[in-house]
C-alpha cells in the first residue's frame, strides 16, 4: 500500500496515471497477500470456545479439589496452556485482520474511485446539467420565507446572536413522462452492471469473495462472548475470583477477535459506500444476508441475560465493545443501501431499545442513524416511519429541548443535531406516501416552531475552540431548521 501511495506521488498530474507496468506488481502482491490471509483467518470460533469452556471447567475444578484437600492450587498446568495458546491464536488472526482491513482502504478506495467512473462517465455529463438547472431553481422562494422566519424569531428572542440565513430546498417541479423513466431505470442497470463487473475484476472482488465469508463467521459471537453466558456454559454457579478472572480473559479475547472482524467488514462498507453506492442496487440479495448478520450479533449481546452485581459493569462493558461496531456496520449498510434493509417493526423497537440504553453518545448517534434511514424507506412503510419519525422528534429532540431545565451538556447536542438532520431528509417532500399522514397530522412542523429556539440556544452552549466541528455542524443544523420549517410551511400553503 505504502509503495502505491509513493507511485501515486510520483505520476500526480499525468494524464494516465500510473502506468499499468509500475502498479500492476503491487496490485498482483496485493491480491496474493489477500488471498493468505484470507487462509489463515478461517479460525473456528465456536470450536475454540468450546475448547476455552473445557479449559476453564478443568481450571477450576482441579483448583477447587486442592482447596479442598488443604493442598497449594496447581499451575502451570496444560489447561492453562491451552488457554496461552488460544489468546495467542485469537491475536495472530486480529493480526490478520488489521492487515487486510488497511490493505483493503487503501487498495480498495482506489478501485472504488475507478469503478465509480468508468461506471458513470457516459452519464455524468447529463447529471450535472440536470443538477445545475435544479440548483437554479431551487432555493429563490425560500429564501425571502428563511429571513421572515428569521426575523420573527430574533424578535421573539431579545438579545440572541444573528445567524447567517441561506438555505436551499430543491425545486421538486421536474415531471417525467413514462419514456423518460425507462430511459433512466436502463441507464442505472447499465452503470450499476459495469460498476458489478469493474468490483469483481479489482481487489475490492477479492476482498468480498474472499475475507467477507470469513469476516462474518469471526464476527458472530459465541457462548464465550459475553461474561453471563461463559459463567453459565462453565456451569460455575457462584465463581471463585480466580475463575472469574480465567473467563474475563477469555470473554475479552473473543470480544477483541468480534470488534476487529466487524471494524474490518465497516471499513469494506464504507469505501464502497463513498465511491459506489450503485453496487448494492446489483445485490440486494448481499444487503439482506449482511443486515440479517449485523441483526443477530445485536441481538446475541443485547437481548441475552446480564451478569449479577458486581460482574455487571465489566458484563456491559465488553457487551457494549461489540455492539458498537456492529450498530456502525448497520449504519453504514442502511446509508449504502438508501434505507433499503429489510428491518422489521421488532428489529426497530430493537434500535430504538438501543438509543434509550447506550452508554454514550457516539453509539446513541449510530443508533439514530440506522433508524432514520430506515425510516426512508417508500412506499409501503407508513406505520415504520411514524414508529421512527415519532421517536426522533418526541424523544431525541423535542424532550431535551423543552424540558423544564432544559439541558446545557454538550455531549447532548450530537444526537440532537443526527436526528434533526434525518428528519429534513426524511420529510423533505411532501409527495412521499408518509409525509400527509405522519408530518402533517402528527403535527411535527408544530413541535419543530417549538424547538427553533432552544435548538439555537442548545448550540451555542457548544465552545467552538474546544469542538469546533460540533459547533459548526450545529450552526449547520440550526440554519437549516429554519429553513426547512419555513419550507414545509410553504408545502402546504400552495396547496
Amino acid at each position: 500500500a505504502a509503495a502505491l501511495i509513493q507511485l501515486e506521488k510520483n505520476f500526480k498530474g499525468q494524464d494516465d496515471g500510473i502506468p499499468e507496468a509500475e502498479a500492476k506488481p503491487w496490485d498482483d502482491f496485493s491480491r496474493a497477500l489477500l488471498q493468505i490471509i484470507s487462509l489463515f483467518i478461517q479460525f473456528d470460533v465456536d470450536a475454540a470456545a468450546a475448547t476455552a469452556t473445557a479449559a476453564v471447567k478443568d481450571i477450576v475444578a482441579a483448583r477447587a479439589e486442592a482447596a479442598t484437600n488443604g493442598a497449594e492450587p496447581p499451575g502451570g498446568f496444560k489447561q492453562e496452556a491451552t488457554l496461552d495458546q488460544l489468546h495467542s491464536r485469537i491475536s495472530y488472526v486480529q493480526l490478520a485482520l488489521e492487515l487486510a482491513a488497511n490493505i483493503f482502504t487503501d487498495e480498495g478506495a482506489e478501485d472504488a474511485d475507478l469503478a465509480e467512473e468508468e461506471a458513470s462517465a457516459a452519464s455524468e455529463d447529463e447529471i450535472m446539467a440536470d443538477d445545475n438547472d435544479d440548483d437554479e431553481n431551487a432555493g429563490s422562494d425560500v429564501e425571502g420565507a428563511i429571513r421572515e422566519f428569521d426575523e420573527e424569531c430574533d424578535d421573539i428572542d431579545d438579545g440572541d446572536e444573528d445567524d447567517e440565513d441561506g438555505d436551499e430546498v430543491e425545486d421538486d417541479g421536474v415531471d417525467f413522462d413514462v419514456n423518460d423513466m425507462e430511459d433512466i431505470l436502463a441507464d442505472e442497470s447499465t452503470i450499476a452492471k459495469e460498476a458489478d463487473d469493474v468490483v469483481q475484476q479489482s481487489i475490492l472482488g477479492v476482498f468480498i469473495d474472499d475475507i467477507v465469508p470469513s469476516l462474518q463467521r469471526l464476527a458472530k459471537p459465541t457462548k464465550m462472548s459475553t461474561l453471563a453466558t461463559a459463567i453459565s456454559e462453565c456451569a460455575l454457579g457462584s465463581p471463585s475470583s480466580e475463575a472469574v478472572k480465567a473467563i474475563v480473559s477469555v470473554v475479552e479475547s473473543f470480544a477483541a477477535l468480534h470488534e476487529r472482524a466487524l471494524s474490518c467488514f465497516n471499513n469494506m462498507l464504507l469505501v464502497i459506500e463513498e465511491s459506489l453506492k450503485v453496487w448494492f442496487r446489483k445485490h440486494e440479495d448481499c444487503v439482506g444476508q449482511w443486515w440479517r448478520l449485523l441483526i443477530d450479533i445485536a441481538q446475541l449481546l443485547f437481548v441475552s441475560p446480564g451478569s449479577p452485581g458486581e460482574l455487571s459493569d465489566t458484563d456491559q462493558r465488553l457487551r457494549f465493545a461489540v455492539l458498537e461496531p456492529t450498530i456502525s456496520c448497520m449504519w453504514t449498510l442502511a446509508r449504502s443501501a438508501q434505507g433499503a434493509v429489510p428491518a422489521t417493526q421488532d428489529q426497530i423497537e430493537g434500535l430504538i431499545h438501543v438509543c434509550e440504553q447506550a452508554p454514550n453518545s457516539e453509539l446513541r448517534v449510530k443508533a439514530i442513524g440506522v433508524l432514520g434511514n430506515i425510516a426512508c424507506r417508500k412506499p409501503g412503510h407508513v406505520d415504520e416511519n411514524k414508529r421512527i419519525g415519532t421517536y426522533l422528534l418526541d424523544n431525541i429532540i423535542c424532550t431535551p429541548l423543552l424540558a423544564t431545565e432544559a439541558t446545557s451538556d454538550s455531549n447532548a447536542v450530537e444526537p440532537i443535531i443526527e436526528a434533526l438532520d434525518l428528519i429534513y431528509d426524511i420529510y423533505g417532500d411532501q409527495a412521499y406516501d408518509y409525509d400527509e399522514p405522519v408530518f402533517v397530522r402528527g403535527g411535527f412542523l408544530a413541535k419543530l416552531r417549538n424547538c427553533y429556539l432552544p435548538m439555537r440556544k442548545l448550540v451555542k452552549t457548544v465552545d467552538r475552540r474546544v469542538k469546533r466541528e460540533l459547533r459548526d455542524r450545529g450552526d449547520l443544523v440550526v440554519q437549516n431548521m429554519r429553513g426547512f420549517i419555513d419550507y414545509k410551511d410553504s408545502e402546504r400553503r400552495a396547496n
